[in-house]
């Protein structure tokens, strides 16, 4: 649906128009301005919406606008239609490129807009030739729009100018409890944010043009970020250097920190209260420096530190307290003695480690484990077989697109607490092992796409609780295993894309004399 009927306006006592999620829609009725009792008109996700019709500000009960597009055409509707609305709640502005004049944002009155929880402004830059010519208009337009000094959260898009406002620097917003700065690749210098005492998230995303974090981030007083518990910094190409004052208090609640795609970054300030971290795109230095002083955590995300071939000694050591590890590498190529002292572990994934030849035999010391999920790991040819037998709590077992993949091993037989086991994409997978009969907890099955798969073991019948058994696209798959009719708790028994499995059937269906 790209536009509604004008005939909508005939609706003349409309209170709520949910327009949530229409993604083609790309324009308003132009007199939507005479839906004189319409409080509440929600445009989240209409990602085609270019313009706004004119005279919205003419809605007198408008309460909730979740979002108002700037249009660049002569005949649309202005922010200044923002100017007299009375809105509550969350309001996202787009199309902020379209504005000429700072005198013309102004006129949107946010300021006044003491009701308002959350803004989000919003600019496009379609070309590094229109980024330069605009830049120096941003920042005009951005200063003029000071939200009121209550405002929560503060979401700033594709803004392109060389610094942030005077009220930003100035901290004139001090109620703030999240802050979102994406895309603004032209600044070079952070606000003092941490000044602010409620503030609890941040996220600093694509500024490319920043450098340095200084103590002027982090402000003068005693302790600096008092509240923040979630930061996240990503795709900052240049930041190479991050300096904070000793003796003073940093980050004393901060229990999640996301740094992506900051390959000179090599220090950061001590964090010891962090209980989940996420890295990618940094290189080892900075993953040794963080993992020195976060001694609680409870979740770790690897994702492509540079150069990683192998973890470095002792990097997980004092995780006693580690639930979930997720590793994606391709270039690591041993876990040998990574995993011994992981006692709280519970989820282990390895995923794109293409250089991952077998895992380690101290998997078997993790006797907590939970769940283990395997995916292109492309140079893996076994389970280990005397590695898996530690494992007495793992109800899981996932492993996709193994490409090289020939055995799960005899190992098996100790997953006894396994229930879900689901194999996929694993071309040069021929049988699965006659150990399989000892997972006696097994509930669910599920074989997808290996291609090279010819039979199943007959000892599958004494999977007495198997209740569910899928087998996909396995197209060499000859025939069932007698003892599959043995599985007196299946529930669900699923072929798809095995032709000789599928001639089995019918030809069962013709001897059935039932």
């Amino acid at each position: 649906m790209k536009t509604l009927p004008e005939s909508t306006i005939s609706l003349h006592n409309l209170q709520t128009l949910n327009l949530q999620y229409c993604h083609s829609l790309e324009m308003l009725p132009k007199d939507t301005r005479h839906l004189k009792n319409l409080k509440y008109l929600d445009l989240r996700c209409c990602s085609s919406l270019t313009s706004m019709p004119v005279g919205l500000g003419q809605l007198s009960c408008l309460r909730k606008l979740s979002m108002f597009v700037v249009g660049k055409d002569i005949g649309c509707g202005g922010i200044d239609d923002l100017k007299e609305l009375a809105l509550v709640g969350e309001l996202s502005i787009t199309g902020l490129h379209n504005i000429k004049s700072s005198t013309e944002a102004k006129n949107a009155n946010l300021k006044k807009k003491q009701n308002l929880s959350s803004l989000s402004l919003s600019w496009r830059v379609d070309s590094l030739e229109t980024c330069h010519h605009q830049h120096r208009n941003d920042e005009e337009i951005l200063n003029v729009l000071q939200p009121h000094s209550s405002l929560k959260k503060l979401c700033i898009f594709g803004y392109q100018g060389d610094r942030f406002p005077y009220w930003m620097m100035e901290l004139l917003i001090p109620n703030l409890v999240e802050i979102s700065l994406e895309d603004c690749e032209i600044c070079d210098q952070l606000p003092p944010l941490g000044k602010l005492r409620f503030l609890k998230v941040l996220t600093i995303k694509e500024m490319g043009a920043l450098k340095y974090i200084d103590s002027n981030f982090h402000g003068d007083m005693e302790s600096s970020f008092p509240s923040l518990k979630v930061l996240e910094i990503a795709m900052a190409p240049c930041l190479e250097e991050w300096t904070t004052v000793n003796g003073r208090e940093q980050f004393p609640l901060l229990s999640s920190l996301t740094i992506k795609c900051c390959p000179k970054l090599v220090k950061m300030p001590m964090l010891q209260s962090l209980k989940k971290l996420e890295i990618g795109g940094i290189n080892v230095t900075l993953l040794k420096s963080l993992m020195m002083n976060a001694t609680i955590l409870t979740s770790l995300w690897i994702n492509e530190v540079d150069e990683l071939t192998d973890l470095p000694d002792g990097l997980l050591q004092n995780q006693k307290h580690l639930d979930s590890l997720t590793i994606v590498s391709s270039t690591l190529k041993s876990l040998s003695g990574m995993l011994d002292n992981l006692s709280s572990l519970k989820h282990l994934e390895l995923e794109s480690c293409l250089q991952l030849e077998s895992l380690p035999a101290g998997l078997q010391n993790i006797s907590s484990l939970k769940t283990l999920d395997l995916s292109q790991c492309d140079s893996l040819v076994s389970l280990p077989a005397n590695g898996l037998q530690g494992l007495l709590s793992l109800s899981s077992l996932r492993i996709q697109n193994c490409k090289k993949l020939a055995s799960l091993s005899e190992g098996v037989l100790y997953l006894t607490s396994l229930r879900d086991l689901l194999i996929n994409g694993c071309p040069e997978l021929t049988s699965l092992p006659e150990s399989i009969q000892h997972l006696s907890s097994l509930q669910s099955l599920r074989i997808w796409s290996c291609v090279r798969l010819i039979s199943l073991p007959n000892e599958i019948q004494h999977l007495n609780l198997l209740s569910q058994l899928e087998i996909k696209y396995c197209c060499n798959l000859m025939s069932l295993p007698q003892g599959v009719w043995s599985l007196t708790a299946l529930e669900t028994l699923e072929i798809e894309g095995c032709p000789h499995l599928k001639r089995q059937c019918k030809k069962e269906e013709r001897i059935d004399p039932t």
